[in-house]
């Protein structure tokens, strides 16, 4: 499949802009039914975005009704099997996108979406194979390797920290265990780095190699320091208690609070304005069980993709905006001066290769942004690239694990290869760490 010939995006905004409100519709289109927008994003983040809508609408006189849920892979599934899926999906997990490419579920993405240059490895990640079409772009990116802190404390002068200093939520609605799986990926990628990560998150390394079985025993050994913690954990939610508010400065998971929480850049959306601003953080090599001495310049990074279901132009239109570098830039900056009642708190961190660290507000978002434009080698969350049915599997038996942190981790590893295994198989993803 291949995408018709679309003009200039920048050239369509500068028209749209010059028409009168009563030509173009601004504040609403006419079309019917408004275009469906499926995503991730609620809270803080969901606004954000549907400012940023707001802003599309207004220049092109496109409606767009925007449905966030943390349950974005099992509304969406449920859409494609009911034959009515949103226009646009935008996903965590490159491992659903590459199962619905391989089954012919996706159109493929107009060219001025991902013009030459603009996105470095990995973030086009993409089915190994002959098509080279490319199916989705990346609209939201975020840092993993990280542990947040209140400001004023520097972790990395303490020595060794116990668990119990630790912030740790493993409940997260459908995805409970997805915090535990950060843990074991990003201690396998200081202590192996990144070529051994990235054989594993693609299927090249088995589940019961001996690097991989080290990251799970670092982890378990680790938290099996306080005969609380891994108990306290399976019970909170990552969000905060009652699911929101942050862990970090709210008492924690642990009896006596906590101090340390090793979660993405996505977290500050999770605290209120004024809380998140007492937030910072350092590398996670720094302070992860097991990192080798030169660990750190390879980081692990999330990111938000963004796909089309239907062909349909107002479709790739929004989609392309969302990716240009003028809208990405704006928003890296938008934090900056929002204007009183106006604007996002935090910025988008963005993929794009001309959204530079400059852009973003100095302080805790530039140092983010540098992190993310400085490492040596960039890892997407190994979880998100896996199979569907893999990844969800490896949340499972992180919780498995975390009821006995000590045991064992072959069975579990054993069983996670069998799954992998099985046909059929979705093709692997050429290379998520670049």
């Amino acid at each position: 499949m291949t995408s018709s010939p679309r003009p200039a995006r920048r050239l369509m905004t500068a028209l749209a802009l010059l028409l009168p409100a009563t030509a173009c519709g601004l504040g609403g289109g006419t079309q019917d039914p408004p275009l469906a927008v499926l995503g991730p994003w609620t809270g803080a983040e969901e606004r954000d975005f549907e400012r940023q809508l707001a802003s599309f609408e207004e220049t092109y006189g496109i409606d767009v009704a925007y449905q966030g849920t943390t349950a974005t892979r099992e509304v969406l599934l449920s859409g494609v099997q009911s034959g009515d899926p949103p226009d646009i999906a935008i996903l965590p997990g490159l491992g659903d996108l590459a199962d619905y490419a391989a089954r012919g579920l996706l159109y493929p993405l107009p060219g001025d979406a991902v013009p030459p240059g603009a996105f470095d490895a990995p973030w086009l990640a993409r089915p190994a194979g002959p098509d080279e079409e490319r199916y989705w772009v990346p609209v939201k990116v975020d840092l993993k390797s990280m542990v947040w802190h209140e400001a004023g404390l520097d972790p990395a002068r303490g020595g060794p920290h116990g668990v119990a200093e630790w912030c740790l939520g493993m409940l997260s609605d459908a995805t409970s265990g997805w915090p535990g799986t950060d843990w074991i990926e990003d201690i396998l990628l200081q202590q192996s780095g990144a070529d051994v990560y990235n054989a594993w998150a693609t299927g090249q390394l088995p589940w019961t190699d001996e690097a991989v079985a080290a990251a799970w025993e670092t982890w378990g050994a680790f938290m099996a320091g306080d005969e609380e913690a891994a108990d306290a954990a399976l019970r909170t939610d990552h969000r905060g208690r009652d699911g929101r508010g942050g862990l970090l400065l709210d008492g924690g998971s642990g009896p006596d609070g906590c101090t340390l929480e090793h979660q993405g850049s996505f977290a500050r959306s999770l605290y209120g304005a004024e809380d998140a601003r007492r937030l910072d953080f350092t590398p996670s090599a720094r302070l992860l069980p097991g990192a080798a001495p030169d660990a750190g310049r390879e980081v692990e990074v999330s990111a938000d993709f963004a796909a089309l279901f239907r062909e349909n132009e107002d479709a790739e239109t929004l989609l392309a905006f969302l990716a240009d570098v003028e809208t990405q830039t704006a928003r890296a900056g938008a934090a900056a001066d929002p204007g009183p009642g106006q604007g996002p708190e935090w910025p988008l961190f963005s993929a794009h290769d001309e959204v530079l660290p400059a852009h973003y507000p100095a302080g805790v978002s530039r140092r983010i942004a540098e992190q993310l434009h400085g490492a040596e080698r960039l890892c997407l969350d190994a979880s998100d690239v896996m199979p569907p049915t893999v990844g969800r599997l490896f949340y499972e038996k992180v919780l498995e694990f975390l009821a006995d942190p000590l045991q064992d981790p072959e069975g579990l590893l054993a069983e996670i290869q069998l799954i992998q295994d099985q046909p059929p198989h979705v093709p692997a993803l050429e290379q998520v760490c670049g």
